[in-house]
């Protein structure tokens, strides 16, 4: 930025100092025939020049590295950001502003950072030139001296319309976007129960209110420009006049008042980049202004010390407001007679809200750094994203698992056959979200992942509803193998109503209303809780269903 004011400024400078050249060259060569100083000033008008083109070329290169570099700068600090809020950014920031964030305002500080060494360059050069204008007749310079002061003031009261328009255009303009990632992200569903139409609606109506106040932008925007153009033309009018009645008075040269005509002129230039540098600030500063409030989200806490391995795979989890204690080592299963329940339940154990008082052992959850807390609990959905890049590095991302865990991960979650089918095995390809992968195998990927992911407490929530019941039982009794086998392995939790789930959990803890009601092998309810029992027939007709 200090280089691209500098540049900006001689670069002005040198235009604003070509006009006094001229004057000395008329009035000292031309008007006296001194061919001496015709030829002098004549080379100082070709060196000027140079300096100008050297530059002027210095600074727009400047100035465009600046921009993209202050684009790319604040790219990053979003990208690390969001990366750090992880899953409390969905509840602070839609994915339509974050969107407007990364397309709109990020850009857009960027030609800021670019119009800023503009627009001091220019006040430098009027500078100079109110200076200059002193220095050869003090009532022009006194009229330049109060003018210019009158067109800035003039435009910063314009300015702070286009200001508050521009915030009102650039918040509808995020809530636009948000709408139209909810309508693409849910429009199978949206053609299933006909909300198109309504939808569609609200989509046109939001689309108006656009239009409304992207037109007050450009009413604000136009007279900006209006006086952008005039009042250095008014100037430049006034200028020019009483420079040519001061010639007819005999009060200065010819070669002076083409000075003032070629100063009064190039004061245009200036001046718009000026109000046209202002304009773009101001556009500038409220895309900071809302990157800003994101930057100052906070982040839950820092990464920290992770716990010791002897102090790992020992410790219950528990959830005092549910009632529900999880022990290490084992296969536990949770049935919920709401949906809700478990969705409420698993963000709060895994600390994706800080509701509640979850305790690890004697530590609570909250008081433990972020990354603690993610390497020993996970929780594994089935929106779970997957990447592009292949398949071995989407389900092992760490690259540590080596290959005869990925296979024995693959085996329980009966993924092997997916894997075989493809002609490049785990080196294959996957697109984005995975694309060109079924529902049920790309469950199956999911929990591939999260067995290989080895956390204490692997949080699992309805990981078998998209495969057959073939399929399903058999991940199941893998599961429990799994437990009896290597009774060393870290625990998991299956959030599922599904009966040949819940067989072969080494205990069942039933939930109503988000507390725990009873606890027990599966047989044990379907003896003992008729609540339970009904929700276990209900279930068992999906299962036929399947």
């Amino acid at each position: 930025m200090i280089w691209a004011i500098v540049s900006s400024g001689i670069w002005n400078t040198s235009q604003v100092v070509i006009p006094v050249a001229i004057g000395w060259a008329l009035d000292d060569g031309i008007a006296k025939h001194n061919n001496d100083q015709l030829i002098l000033w004549s080379v100082v008008i070709l060196l000027l020049g140079l300096v100008r083109s050297a530059m002027g070329t210095a600074f727009f290169r400047q100035s465009t590295f600046t921009a993209t570099l202050s684009s790319c700068l604040t790219m990053q600090l979003v990208t690390r950001h969001v990366t750090a809020l992880g899953a409390s950014l969905s509840r602070k920031h839609d994915i339509g502003e974050l969107t407007a964030n990364c397309t709109a305002d990020v850009p857009a500080i960027g030609a800021g950072m670019q119009h800023l060494g503009r627009v001091l360059g220019s006040v430098i050069a009027v500078i100079a030139i109110i200076v200059l204008m002193f220095t050869i007749k003090i009532p022009l310079g006194v009229v330049v001296l109060l003018t210019v002061p009158a067109v800035i003031v003039l435009g910063g009261y314009l300015l702070r319309p286009l200001h508050r328009h521009q915030g009102d255009y650039r918040s509808q303009q995020g809530r636009l976007a948000g709408r139209a990632v909810d309508i693409a992200s849910g429009l199978r569903v949206l053609r299933g129960i006909g909300g198109e139409r309504p939808y569609a609606k609200a989509f046109h109506a939001d689309s108006a209110q656009l239009k409304v106040a992207d037109a007050r932008v450009a009413r604000a925007e136009a007279n900006l420009g209006a006086t952008d153009l005039l009042m250095p033309g008014l100037i430049a009018v006034i200028v020019t006049y009483a420079a040519a009645r001061f010639v007819l008075n005999g009060e200065v040269t010819i070669g002076q008042m083409v000075q003032f005509y070629a100063f009064a002129v190039f004061l245009t230039l200036p001046l718009h980049d000026i109000m046209d540098g202002a304009n773009q600030l101001t556009l500038s500063m409220v895309a900071a202004g809302r990157v800003t409030a994101l930057l100052n989200t906070p982040v839950p806490d820092r990464a920290g010390p992770v716990s010791a391995p002897e102090s790992r795979g020992t410790v219950h989890l528990v959830d005092p407001d549910s009632g529900l204690d999880l022990p290490p080592a084992a296969l536990t299963a949770v049935a919920c007679a709401r949906p809700g329940d478990a969705e409420m339940l698993t963000r709060r154990l895994a600390r994706f809200e800080d509701s509640g008082e979850v305790m690890l052992g004697e530590e609570s959850l909250s008081s433990l750094p972020i990354a603690d807390v993610r390497s020993r609990v996970l929780l594994a959905r089935n929106n779970d994203r997957f990447f592009a890049g292949t398949i071995g590095h989407e389900i092992s991302p760490s690259g540590t698992a080596a290959p005869e865990k990925i296979a024995d991960a693959l085996r329980i979650a009966s993924a092997t056959d997916i894997i075989d089918a493809l002609p490049d095995g785990l080196d294959t390809q996957m697109t984005g979200r995975g694309r060109t992968f079924s529902g049920g195998q790309l469950q199956r990927l999911r929990l591939t992942r999260a067995l290989l992911t080895d956390a204490d407490f692997t949080l699992l929530v309805e990981p078998t509803n998209a495969v057959d019941a073939y399929t399903e039982h058999a991940i199941a009794t893998n599961l429990a193998q799994r437990h009896k086998t290597e009774p060393s392995r870290r625990s998991t939790v299956v959030f599922t109503v599904s009966p040949l789930m819940l067989q072969q959990a080494q205990s069942v803890a039933f939930v109503i209303d988000g507390r725990v009601v009873a606890t027990g092998a599966h047989e044990e309810l379907m003896e003992n809780q008729p609540e339970y029992r009904t929700l276990m027939v209900r279930d068992d007709a999906s299962v036929v269903g399947r």
